[in-house]
């Protein structure tokens, strides 16, 4: 059992090693894209309407700059049409620390 949960952990620490991280105008692209398109959703949406276009902004920046950073060349390649589930979940513990820290909601 020990010798499977050593073979295991080796495979995913192998995995994760092949992670190619973005250059940085990928990068800075994503989080251009990501924060645009989040400000106009956000800016839309009823429900904030009591929120200040800045504390949109700043959330939003928050968000983007999370997103980006958290992304891979493999993941953009995995996520183009729609988010894969372990995207979808860093994207909402993002939005969650996000709009903590800037909505304060």
């Amino acid at each position: 059992m020990r010798f499977a949960t050593i073979v295991l952990f080796a495979l995913a620490s192998c995995a994760a090693a092949q992670a190619t991280p973005l250059a940085p105008a990928d990068k800075d692209a994503l989080t251009k894209g990501t924060n645009n398109s989040c400000l106009e959703n956000q800016v839309k949406d009823p429900t904030n309407k009591a929120i200040t276009v800045g504390q949109l902004q700043t959330y939003c920046n928050c968000y983007a700059m999370a997103f980006a950073e958290a992304m891979t060349v493999e993941d953009l390649d995995k996520n183009k049409d729609f988010l894969t589930p372990e995207i979808s979940k860093k994207a909402s513990e993002f939005s969650q620390k996000c709009a903590a820290s800037s909505l304060k909601k």
